[in-house]
């Protein structure tokens, strides 16, 4: 399957997958369709997404490098690879709980663009790793956090209030999206938005719920968001402790 996917200059040989099978196994999946093989997808872990990382696995990497997405031939064209890659990263995701892997990166020709930002990729780049003989392009798939790492974080509450005029605080309120897409992006379990009255209108405040490993670095990382850091709102900062049931981030 592999080899014919990809031209022999690119296509992965035995030895490699062989190699991300025996020590990348977790991300090495297959789709399979009366116990015979129709495609797989396999990745390795790394910290940086450059050349040595296509042909290594760093168990703990904070990235997560996808090799191959690859179909039968006469099982493509049929909507395999869009299910294949999906269900491969919500796999990937429910299994990230402690947010270790805090992206999924992998290379892509020009015409497979669409096909991966479709799939919840991003473009970030040409990429200036040389694979073969033609252009790759960089793309990237954030990972949230769903949960506190069990043992080490707890649930806090930031509530707030606006304390200045709407058009003096919408400049900070458009950075602390930014600050909290940040966040996420970095790993960390965060979620924030605003509270509605019974007709939906906004002005009941708003409600930021992240994981932390004490109220101090919860504090610490409250008091540099932009709603705070400049004086546009009165706020409060709780744990949280559920009682019946849980929450979880998406």
């Amino acid at each position: 399957i592999e080899a014919a996917s990809y031209p022999s200059d690119e296509a992965a040989s035995l030895d490699s997958l062989e190699y991300r099978q025996k020590h990348a196994s977790p991300y090495f999946q297959c789709a399979v369709l009366d116990d015979t093989i129709i495609g797989f997808v396999c990745s390795t872990r790394c910290d940086k997404f450059e050349e040595e990382s296509m042909s290594s696995h760093a168990a703990s990497g904070r990235l997560l490098a996808v090799h191959s997405v690859v179909v039968r031939e006469d099982f493509r064209k049929k909507s395999v690879a869009t299910h294949m890659l999906q269900k491969y990263l919500e796999k990937i995701k429910q299994e990230n709980m402690d947010g270790t892997i805090q992206s999924v990166v992998l290379l892509a020709k020009q015409h497979l663009l669409g096909f991966y930002v479709n799939c919840g990729f991003s473009v970030n780049r040409p990429s200036p790793i040389v694979h073969g003989k033609e252009l790759w392009y960089e793309l990237e798939r954030t990972l949230v956090r769903t949960h506190p790492v069990e043992g080490k974080e707890s649930w806090f509450c930031k509530t707030e209030k606006f304390i200045r005029p709407f058009p003096e605080v919408k400049p900070h309120l458009e950075a602390h999206k930014l600050w909290v897409m940040d966040l996420r992006r970095q790993g960390y379990c965060v979620t924030s938005g605003y509270r509605v009255d019974s007709d939906g209108r906004p002005g009941g405040g708003g409600l930021m719920f992240l994981a932390a490993g004490s109220y101090n670095d919860a504090l610490s990382l409250v008091l540099k968001d932009p709603l705070v850091a400049n004086d546009c709102v009165d706020w409060e900062l709780n744990g949280w402790i559920g009682q019946v049931g849980d929450m979880q981030v998406r």
